[in-house]
């Protein structure tokens, strides 16, 4: 793990979460969110089922990361990932993306998953 990605994820493991878990993500539009998420490339890198890969970029499907952080690493990531400022990105189309991302199914267990079976 790069040592930037380390120090921010043990310094969002600090934060008090009683100050996120009352953070409401604001309504968003998921069909909107989908077609963001392609026509701004987060596909390249996550996959359009936002599944991530070892090499590109992170799981974002289903994230749990509250809102406010979810759109704090879209301002300002730790690693490879270029920021997606309001300018470029707005309060508005984070939302969608977010909306995007939350409603996608979970994936399936592994005991479900015949080829894992032995």
């Amino acid at each position: 793990m790069k040592p930037r990605l380390l120090a921010f994820l043990l310094a969002v493991a600090m934060l008090p979460f009683g100050a996120w878990a009352q953070d409401k993500a604001p309504a968003g539009d998921a069909a909107r969110g989908k077609r963001i998420f392609a026509a701004d490339g987060c596909y390249e890198c996550h996959g359009y089922a936002g599944q991530g890969g070892r090499l590109t970029g992170p799981r974002v499907a289903r994230t749990e990361l509250p809102y406010a952080a979810f759109v704090r690493l879209l301002r300002q990531p730790p690693d490879e990932m270029p920021p997606y400022t309001a300018k470029v990105l707005s309060g508005k189309d984070s939302a969608d993306i977010f909306a995007y991302l939350q409603s996608l199914p979970a994936p399936p267990a592994p005991k479900d998953i015949a080829i894992l079976q032995y």
